[in-house]
């Protein structure tokens, strides 16, 4: 079976919205109904990629009455680490100690409002860039898989400190195994293309057996200065062509070696 692993990065402002409405149920903010919706008609799992801080709220602040659900939904729900918040490339030359305190911030919480289920072994560092002893701080926070930009063969970038060897074997969409980690590439951020281009970009990978995508959370957002109207219609119409053409849904962590 052929398979896609999706993953959102950027994710906070849901969490804010739950914490300062009176909301039941997590399913009743429209962003994780959306995923809701999207799990039950094509078996979808996600993960979400969260920042610790945004201006006026912090992980710390949202309620536990959620934890519940988050774990009776951990078989296609998952979160994980992404930054401490917004910044360009935050970790680029950070030494370990700040990767691992803003990494066991973050695990910390995710422990306490969505249960020990909900946290995932895989992530996407923030731009991607790390240094090795940040790298080694993740492995020693738990993560034992990462996603990077890594580009293609005629516009290639380079991602997590790897060196050009590596760089190029997962371009060619193989998995690098270095420093106790496992390095996959991002072959598609959705964000970045409108539906008709989206599709016609996924159609050209359907020979592959293994996809992985992603986008961010801020574009679902009406007030969002780059907000996408059609952010649920286009990621829809994108698993529909994945599952037509024999894909199944899977978190990173179930692939790794």
């Amino acid at each position: 079976m052929k398979n896609f692993v999706f993953t959102v990065d950027d994710n906070i402002r849901f969490l804010k919205e739950l914490s300062e409405g009176n909301k039941k149920s997590l399913f009743s903010h429209p962003y994780c109904a959306m995923y809701r919706r999207l799990h039950e008609k094509y078996g979808l799992k996600v993960q979400m990629n969260l920042f610790y801080e945004m201006p006026g709220f912090t992980l710390s602040e949202i309620t536990d009455r959620y934890q519940k659900e988050f774990s009776e939904n951990a078989d296609w729900l998952k979160l994980s680490f992404h930054s401490r918040l917004e910044n360009v490339e935050p970790y680029i030359s950070s030494g370990y100690s700040k990767v691992y305190a803003d990494c066991q911030a973050v695990h910390r919480e995710i422990l306490r409002f969505a249960g020990e289920k909900s946290l995932a072994k895989t992530t996407t560092l923030h731009y991607c860039k790390a240094t090795e002893h940040g790298l080694r701080a993740l492995k020693d926070s738990g993560v034992c898989g990462l996603w990077g930009l890594f580009g293609a063969e005629e516009k290639p970038q380079s991602s997590y400190s790897l060196k050009e060897d590596a760089c190029t074997r997962i371009r060619k969409g193989e998995s690098v195994h270095a420093g106790g980690m496992d390095f996959y590439p991002i072959d598609l951020v959705m964000n970045l293309y409108g539906k008709d281009e989206l599709l016609k970009r996924l159609s050209g990978l359907l020979h592959r057996d293994s996809l992985r995508i992603m986008i961010h959370e801020q574009y679902f957002y009406q007030d969002y200065p780059a907000y996408q109207p059609d952010f649920e219609e286009k990621i829809d119409r994108a698993f529909g062509l994945l599952t037509n053409n024999g894909f199944e849904s899977r978190f990173l962590e179930e692939l790794l070696p």
